[in-house]
């Protein structure tokens, strides 16, 4: 109890005091009134310090990512690198593929048989290595003559019904391989690539020093009729303002179909120049046929594709 008198004391005082200020002058209402430092609580602000508290903004909530089993996601993308024997990659009995890094290469086996797989002309092998050795038979041999040998593998299953892998490393690149085995006698008799690469290096040189990022490669060449022909064109691109269509090497050996446009319904016979095994053709277009035979003609189209989205190659 004696404490809580004596802090009241200063109160009484300080209303004392200003009661007799009042009563004693009437112009010290005119003024404002003096407060000691003392006397100032130290927990008041003024007004312009009194600034609202930050608020961060709502969290927006994460979308949920869709979660993929290990398994399930390399049998996506193996399905999706896997080239299956075409129809209309054929070369006689070579089955032709379009060369590309990581891309899974089907070659079909058969007890019995042996199937074959070539090499560019002067590929050399660094490394074969095969999944299963004990069922599986591959070994490498040299075709050609001694200024330009192929490299050839043999590849023999020792039953049906079973799979492996084999992965060829060259001093060029390196071939991922599925070797499946069958019963019967349909089998790949020999496997073969076409390299975009080099065939474009050397489609550079050979067109007036165009730049390679300058040409288009973008052609679809399908057969529409009959089966594929040995003269199915291997590559069609243009320069921006030529055409040209680029046949097998042996296509001097055959009869060489004519060229057709096609615009919509009608079909023209396009003016074309020989060049060894192209057709350059003045003019770009979007439609057109090759058309060999009688009543049961053989047709091939070409067709260019239209660009990807703008960032990615032509």
């Amino acid at each position: 109890m004696k404490r809580a008198f004596l802090v009241a004391l200063p109160a009484l005082a300080l209303l004392s005091a200003c009661a007799t200020t009042l009563e004693g002058s009437a112009t010290v209402l005119d003024a404002a009134p003096s407060t000691p430092d003392h006397l100032i609580a130290p927990n008041l602000l003024a007004a312009d310090d009194l600034v609202p508290p930050q608020v961060d903004p709502p969290l927006q909530p994460q979308r949920a990512r869709r979660v993929v089993a290990p398994i399930s996601a390399l049998t996506s993308a193996n399905s999706e690198a896997r080239r299956r024997p075409d129809p209309d990659a054929f070369v006689d009995a070579t089955q032709m593929y379009d060369y590309a890094p990581g891309a899974l290469y089907e070659v079909y086996a058969a007890p019995g048989y042996l199937s074959t797989i070539l090499l560019e002309p002067g590929e050399a092998v660094v490394t074969i290595a095969a999944g299963d050795t004990t069922r599986w038979m591959v070994e490498e041999t040299t075709s050609g003559d001694l200024a330009e040998p192929r490299t050839m593998l043999l590849v023999k299953p020792t039953r049906a019904g079973i799979r492996t892998n084999i992965v060829l490393a060259t001093d060029r690149r390196t071939y991922l391989i599925e070797a499946v085995a069958v019963q019967g006698g349909a089998y790949s008799a020999q496997t073969a690539w076409r390299y975009p690469e080099q065939t474009a290096r050397r489609n550079a040189e050979n067109i007036g020093g165009v730049a390679l990022e300058e040409l288009n490669f973008r052609y679809r060449v399908e057969t529409v009729r009959g089966r594929a022909p040995h003269w199915r064109p291997v590559r069609v691109f243009d320069d921006g303002r030529r055409t040209y269509v680029e046949f097998p090497l042996d296509i001097a050996t055959s009869e060489a179909p004519p060229l057709f446009l096609r615009d919509g319904a009608d079909v023209a016979l396009v003016n074309y120049r020989v060049a060894g095994n192209r057709y350059v053709v003045d003019r770009l277009f979007d439609v057109a046929e090759l058309r060999l035979g009688g009543q049961r003609q053989t047709i091939v189209r070409i067709s260019r594709e239209r660009p990807r989205a703008r960032g990615g190659p032509r």
